[in-house]
Protein backbone atom coordinates (compact mmCIF):
# COMPACT_ATOMS: atom_id res chain seq x y z
CA UNK A 1 0.00 0.00 0.00
CA UNK A 2 1.45 3.21 -0.60
CA UNK A 3 2.48 5.67 1.40
CA UNK A 4 0.80 8.84 1.68
CA UNK A 5 2.76 12.30 3.01
CA UNK A 6 0.94 14.47 6.03
CA UNK A 7 0.86 17.65 4.98
CA UNK A 8 -0.30 19.96 8.27
CA UNK A 9 -3.74 20.57 6.36
CA UNK A 10 -3.85 17.01 6.59
CA UNK A 11 -2.71 16.54 9.99
CA UNK A 12 -4.86 19.56 11.35
CA UNK A 13 -8.33 17.28 9.59
CA UNK A 14 -6.95 14.44 10.93
CA UNK A 15 -6.95 15.61 14.82
CA UNK A 16 -10.48 15.85 15.08
CA UNK A 17 -11.21 12.22 13.59
CA UNK A 18 -8.35 10.68 16.07
CA UNK A 19 -10.05 12.32 19.09
CA UNK A 20 -13.35 10.69 17.96
CA UNK A 21 -11.57 7.46 17.53
CA UNK A 22 -10.34 8.01 20.84
CA UNK A 23 -13.89 8.87 22.61
CA UNK A 24 -15.43 6.08 20.78
CA UNK A 25 -12.72 3.30 22.32
CA UNK A 26 -13.55 5.37 26.10
CA UNK A 27 -9.73 6.47 26.06
CA UNK A 28 -9.04 9.83 27.73
CA UNK A 29 -6.23 11.74 26.91
CA UNK A 30 -3.60 14.44 28.64
CA UNK A 31 -1.51 16.64 27.02
CA UNK A 32 1.03 18.56 29.12
CA UNK A 33 3.07 21.76 28.21
CA UNK A 34 7.07 21.98 29.21
CA UNK A 35 6.16 24.18 32.45
CA UNK A 36 3.67 20.98 33.60
CA UNK A 37 0.44 23.05 32.95
CA UNK A 38 -2.72 21.30 31.06
CA UNK A 39 -2.64 22.13 27.11
CA UNK A 40 -5.88 19.54 26.56
CA UNK A 41 -7.86 17.11 28.48
CA UNK A 42 -10.46 14.98 27.19
CA UNK A 43 -12.55 11.30 27.80
CA UNK A 44 -11.48 11.56 31.18
CA UNK A 45 -13.59 9.28 33.29
CA UNK A 46 -16.26 10.27 35.48
CA UNK A 47 -14.42 9.41 38.96
CA UNK A 48 -11.46 12.23 38.29
CA UNK A 49 -12.64 16.09 39.27
CA UNK A 50 -13.18 18.38 36.73
CA UNK A 51 -10.47 20.44 35.42
CA UNK A 52 -10.01 24.11 34.18
CA UNK A 53 -8.24 24.16 31.17
CA UNK A 54 -5.92 26.37 30.52
CA UNK A 55 -3.98 25.94 33.52
CA UNK A 56 -4.72 22.83 35.41
CA UNK A 57 -1.74 20.57 36.51
CA UNK A 58 -1.48 16.72 37.60
CA UNK A 59 -2.33 18.40 41.63
CA UNK A 60 -6.00 19.38 40.23
CA UNK A 61 -6.59 16.11 38.60
CA UNK A 62 -4.50 13.77 40.89
CA UNK A 63 -5.45 12.90 44.04
CA UNK A 64 -3.15 11.58 47.28
CA UNK A 65 -1.35 8.52 46.36
CA UNK A 66 -2.62 8.96 42.72
CA UNK A 67 -1.03 12.01 42.67
CA UNK A 68 2.62 10.71 44.32
CA UNK A 69 2.16 7.57 41.37
CA UNK A 70 1.89 9.57 38.32
CA UNK A 71 4.76 12.03 39.36
CA UNK A 72 7.12 8.90 39.45
CA UNK A 73 5.91 7.95 36.34
CA UNK A 74 6.27 11.20 34.39
CA UNK A 75 10.00 11.28 36.07
CA UNK A 76 10.56 8.03 34.63
CA UNK A 77 9.17 8.63 31.27
CA UNK A 78 11.42 11.58 31.30
CA UNK A 79 14.38 9.99 31.74
CA UNK A 80 14.47 7.14 29.95
CA UNK A 81 12.27 8.03 26.97
CA UNK A 82 10.01 4.28 27.73
CA UNK A 83 6.67 4.56 28.80
CA UNK A 84 5.26 3.63 31.35
CA UNK A 85 1.79 1.97 32.28
CA UNK A 86 0.56 1.58 35.79
CA UNK A 87 -3.09 1.18 37.33
CA UNK A 88 -4.51 3.75 39.78
CA UNK A 89 -6.96 1.50 42.16
CA UNK A 90 -9.27 3.45 45.16
CA UNK A 91 -11.43 1.54 47.23
CA UNK A 92 -13.99 2.80 49.43
CA UNK A 93 -17.54 2.31 51.40
CA UNK A 94 -19.03 4.03 48.26
CA UNK A 95 -17.19 3.14 44.98
CA UNK A 96 -14.78 1.43 43.26
CA UNK A 97 -12.23 2.71 40.86
CA UNK A 98 -9.34 1.26 38.42
CA UNK A 99 -7.97 3.24 35.50
CA UNK A 100 -5.08 2.05 33.62
CA UNK A 101 -2.80 4.96 32.67
CA UNK A 102 -0.17 4.94 30.12
CA UNK A 103 2.20 8.06 30.78
CA UNK A 104 4.13 8.61 27.15
CA UNK A 105 6.67 11.11 26.11
CA UNK A 106 6.61 13.53 23.27
CA UNK A 107 8.62 16.04 21.71
CA UNK A 108 7.49 19.11 20.07
CA UNK A 109 9.56 22.04 18.44
CA UNK A 110 12.42 20.51 20.13
CA UNK A 111 10.48 20.40 23.69
CA UNK A 112 9.84 17.34 25.48
CA UNK A 113 6.68 16.57 27.52
CA UNK A 114 3.97 14.03 28.46
CA UNK A 115 1.04 12.58 26.75
CA UNK A 116 -1.14 10.39 29.23
CA UNK A 117 -3.80 8.18 27.96
CA UNK A 118 -6.82 6.76 30.28
CA UNK A 119 -8.35 3.56 30.22
CA UNK A 120 -10.81 2.93 32.69
CA UNK A 121 -10.92 -0.70 33.94
CA UNK A 122 -13.46 -0.12 36.49
CA UNK A 123 -16.02 -2.15 34.70
CA UNK A 124 -13.29 -4.93 34.03
CA UNK A 125 -12.49 -5.48 37.26
CA UNK A 126 -15.91 -5.60 38.37
CA UNK A 127 -16.45 -8.38 36.25
CA UNK A 128 -13.28 -10.07 37.61
CA UNK A 129 -13.84 -9.60 40.97
CA UNK A 130 -17.40 -10.82 40.28
CA UNK A 131 -15.77 -14.34 38.29
CA UNK A 132 -13.64 -14.80 41.19
CA UNK A 133 -16.64 -14.85 43.92
CA UNK A 134 -18.42 -17.66 41.87
CA UNK A 135 -15.45 -19.73 41.66
CA UNK A 136 -14.65 -19.45 45.33
CA UNK A 137 -18.70 -20.39 45.49
CA UNK A 138 -18.29 -23.00 43.18
CA UNK A 139 -15.47 -24.69 45.24
CA UNK A 140 -17.06 -24.02 48.37
CA UNK A 141 -20.25 -25.90 46.84
CA UNK A 142 -18.44 -28.71 45.40
CA UNK A 143 -16.53 -29.41 48.48
CA UNK A 144 -20.19 -29.09 50.01
CA UNK A 145 -21.41 -31.80 47.71
CA UNK A 146 -18.28 -34.20 48.10
CA UNK A 147 -18.91 -34.08 52.35
CA UNK A 148 -22.60 -35.08 51.13
CA UNK A 149 -21.74 -37.66 48.99
CA UNK A 150 -19.18 -38.97 51.37
CA UNK A 151 -21.88 -38.61 54.29
CA UNK A 152 -24.29 -40.85 52.13
CA UNK A 153 -22.05 -43.19 51.17
CA UNK A 154 -20.93 -43.82 55.11
CA UNK A 155 -24.29 -44.24 55.93
CA UNK A 156 -25.34 -46.45 53.60
CA UNK A 157 -22.47 -48.68 53.85
CA UNK A 158 -22.96 -49.34 57.77
CA UNK A 159 -26.88 -50.31 56.71
CA UNK A 160 -25.67 -52.88 53.92
CA UNK A 161 -25.38 -56.64 54.25
CA UNK A 162 -23.85 -56.97 51.01
CA UNK A 163 -22.48 -55.05 47.54
CA UNK A 164 -26.07 -55.07 45.92
CA UNK A 165 -27.96 -53.45 48.61
CA UNK A 166 -25.37 -51.04 49.25
CA UNK A 167 -25.15 -49.97 45.36
CA UNK A 168 -29.00 -49.91 44.85
CA UNK A 169 -29.55 -47.47 48.27
CA UNK A 170 -26.70 -45.83 46.96
CA UNK A 171 -27.12 -44.64 43.79
CA UNK A 172 -30.66 -43.68 44.28
CA UNK A 173 -29.48 -41.73 47.15
CA UNK A 174 -27.13 -39.83 44.32
CA UNK A 175 -30.03 -39.81 41.93
CA UNK A 176 -32.16 -37.58 44.33
CA UNK A 177 -29.48 -35.58 45.48
CA UNK A 178 -28.59 -34.91 42.05
CA UNK A 179 -32.25 -33.96 41.04
CA UNK A 180 -32.31 -31.17 43.87
CA UNK A 181 -29.27 -29.89 42.26
CA UNK A 182 -30.45 -29.89 38.94
CA UNK A 183 -33.59 -27.54 40.57
CA UNK A 184 -31.02 -25.43 42.52
CA UNK A 185 -28.93 -24.87 39.04
CA UNK A 186 -31.93 -24.31 37.49
CA UNK A 187 -32.75 -21.50 39.67
CA UNK A 188 -29.25 -19.80 39.63
CA UNK A 189 -28.34 -21.24 43.14
CA UNK A 190 -31.13 -18.77 44.84
CA UNK A 191 -33.03 -22.89 46.05
CA UNK A 192 -35.65 -24.46 44.91
CA UNK A 193 -39.62 -24.48 45.68
CA UNK A 194 -40.65 -26.81 47.84
CA UNK A 195 -43.19 -28.46 46.06
CA UNK A 196 -41.50 -28.34 43.15
CA UNK A 197 -38.41 -30.48 45.49
CA UNK A 198 -41.67 -32.70 46.93
CA UNK A 199 -42.66 -33.92 43.03
CA UNK A 200 -39.53 -34.63 41.68
CA UNK A 201 -38.87 -37.52 44.02
CA UNK A 202 -42.51 -38.53 43.59
CA UNK A 203 -42.73 -38.64 40.15
CA UNK A 204 -39.20 -41.04 40.18
CA UNK A 205 -41.58 -43.63 41.46
CA UNK A 206 -45.14 -42.73 40.91
CA UNK A 207 -46.97 -41.16 37.93
CA UNK A 208 -48.05 -37.99 38.07
CA UNK A 209 -51.73 -37.35 39.44
CA UNK A 210 -51.18 -40.38 41.16
CA UNK A 211 -54.47 -40.14 43.91
CA UNK A 212 -52.74 -41.65 46.78
CA UNK A 213 -50.41 -38.36 46.89
CA UNK A 214 -51.20 -34.76 47.75
CA UNK A 215 -48.71 -32.21 48.85
CA UNK A 216 -50.40 -29.02 50.38
CA UNK A 217 -49.06 -26.11 52.35
CA UNK A 218 -46.62 -23.21 51.43
CA UNK A 219 -44.56 -23.25 48.71
CA UNK A 220 -42.10 -21.59 50.33
CA UNK A 221 -38.64 -21.31 48.30
CA UNK A 222 -36.03 -23.26 49.72
CA UNK A 223 -32.25 -22.73 50.21
CA UNK A 224 -29.56 -24.34 48.19
CA UNK A 225 -28.55 -26.30 51.60
CA UNK A 226 -32.26 -26.87 52.24
CA UNK A 227 -33.57 -27.95 49.06
CA UNK A 228 -30.20 -30.10 48.76
CA UNK A 229 -31.10 -32.38 52.20
CA UNK A 230 -35.02 -32.35 52.15
CA UNK A 231 -34.38 -33.43 48.30
CA UNK A 232 -32.52 -36.83 50.54
CA UNK A 233 -35.22 -36.92 52.90
CA UNK A 234 -38.32 -37.08 51.06
CA UNK A 235 -35.99 -39.30 48.79
CA UNK A 236 -35.78 -41.38 51.87
CA UNK A 237 -39.66 -41.47 52.73
CA UNK A 238 -40.49 -42.10 49.14
CA UNK A 239 -38.83 -45.44 48.93
CA UNK A 240 -39.73 -46.24 52.15
CA UNK A 241 -43.03 -46.46 51.30
CA UNK A 242 -43.01 -47.93 47.64
CA UNK A 243 -41.38 -50.74 49.46
CA UNK A 244 -43.48 -51.25 52.90
CA UNK A 245 -46.01 -48.57 52.61
CA UNK A 246 -48.59 -46.34 51.03
CA UNK A 247 -46.93 -46.71 47.77
CA UNK A 248 -46.60 -50.21 47.61
CA UNK A 249 -50.84 -50.88 47.36
CA UNK A 250 -53.78 -49.25 46.14
CA UNK A 251 -55.54 -47.96 49.60
CA UNK A 252 -52.58 -46.23 50.93
CA UNK A 253 -52.24 -42.19 51.22
CA UNK A 254 -49.13 -39.97 51.55
CA UNK A 255 -49.52 -36.41 52.41
CA UNK A 256 -46.51 -34.50 52.63
CA UNK A 257 -47.10 -30.56 53.64
CA UNK A 258 -44.57 -27.41 54.54
CA UNK A 259 -45.41 -24.45 56.18
CA UNK A 260 -42.59 -21.64 56.67
CA UNK A 261 -42.61 -18.20 58.50
CA UNK A 262 -41.39 -14.75 58.25
CA UNK A 263 -38.25 -15.38 59.81
CA UNK A 264 -36.98 -18.64 57.65
CA UNK A 265 -38.18 -21.27 59.88
CA UNK A 266 -40.10 -24.32 57.97
CA UNK A 267 -41.88 -27.50 59.35
CA UNK A 268 -42.22 -30.51 57.09
CA UNK A 269 -44.46 -33.29 57.77
CA UNK A 270 -44.59 -36.88 55.98
CA UNK A 271 -47.98 -38.00 57.35
CA UNK A 272 -48.40 -41.61 55.99
CA UNK A 273 -51.36 -44.23 56.14
CA UNK A 274 -49.80 -47.54 54.62
CA UNK A 275 -53.33 -48.56 53.99
CA UNK A 276 -52.83 -52.26 55.07
CA UNK A 277 -54.65 -54.28 57.13
CA UNK A 278 -54.76 -53.46 60.81
CA UNK A 279 -54.91 -56.73 62.11
CA UNK A 280 -52.76 -58.44 59.44
CA UNK A 281 -49.46 -60.45 60.47
CA UNK A 282 -46.35 -58.54 59.39
CA UNK A 283 -44.03 -60.09 57.24
CA UNK A 284 -39.93 -60.40 58.11
CA UNK A 285 -38.94 -57.67 56.16
CA UNK A 286 -41.83 -54.84 56.91
CA UNK A 287 -40.78 -55.57 60.15
CA UNK A 288 -37.24 -54.87 59.67
CA UNK A 289 -38.35 -51.53 58.20
CA UNK A 290 -40.28 -50.41 60.69
CA UNK A 291 -37.63 -51.35 62.89
CA UNK A 292 -35.61 -48.79 61.09
CA UNK A 293 -32.86 -50.60 58.85
CA UNK A 294 -35.17 -50.63 55.60
CA UNK A 295 -36.53 -46.85 56.59
CA UNK A 296 -33.71 -45.35 56.08
CA UNK A 297 -33.86 -44.07 59.77
CA UNK A 298 -30.24 -43.04 60.14
CA UNK A 299 -30.21 -40.71 56.95
CA UNK A 300 -33.72 -39.32 58.01
CA UNK A 301 -33.25 -38.73 62.08
CA UNK A 302 -29.59 -38.03 62.10
CA UNK A 303 -27.81 -37.08 58.74
CA UNK A 304 -30.61 -34.44 57.39
CA UNK A 305 -31.47 -32.75 60.61
CA UNK A 306 -28.00 -32.12 61.56
CA UNK A 307 -27.27 -31.17 58.34
CA UNK A 308 -29.29 -28.09 58.50
CA UNK A 309 -28.78 -27.69 62.38
CA UNK A 310 -32.70 -28.83 63.16
CA UNK A 311 -34.74 -31.33 64.44
CA UNK A 312 -36.59 -34.17 63.47
CA UNK A 313 -39.01 -36.59 64.70
CA UNK A 314 -39.78 -39.75 63.31
CA UNK A 315 -42.91 -41.90 64.76
CA UNK A 316 -43.17 -44.83 62.69
CA UNK A 317 -46.09 -47.68 63.19
CA UNK A 318 -47.09 -50.70 61.39
CA UNK A 319 -50.20 -48.92 59.42
CA UNK A 320 -49.21 -45.48 60.08
CA UNK A 321 -45.62 -43.38 59.34
CA UNK A 322 -45.35 -39.66 60.46
CA UNK A 323 -41.71 -37.46 60.10
CA UNK A 324 -41.38 -33.31 60.90
CA UNK A 325 -38.42 -32.00 60.26
CA UNK A 326 -38.74 -28.61 61.34
CA UNK A 327 -35.35 -26.17 60.62
CA UNK A 328 -34.21 -22.95 59.50
CA UNK A 329 -33.39 -21.99 55.88
CA UNK A 330 -29.36 -21.36 55.83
Amino acid sequence: MPSTRLTYETRGALAPLLLMALKSAEVGVVVKAQDGSYLYASGLPEYFPQITLPGATDADLFEDDWHDQILEAQDEVLRSGQEVVLELVKTSNKQYSACECTVQRYESAGIQSVLITFVDLTRERKREDTLKALLREVSHRSKNLLAIVQSIASQTARTSDDLGFFLTKFRGRLAALSSAQDLVTDSNWRGANFRELAMHQFLRYVEKGDTRVSVTGDDVILSPNGATHLGLALHELVTNSVAFGALSNRAGHVHLSCEGDEEGCFSVIWDEDTGTVHDRTLSEDEINGINGKKFGSTVLERVVPAALDGTADYDIRPHHVVYRLHFRSA
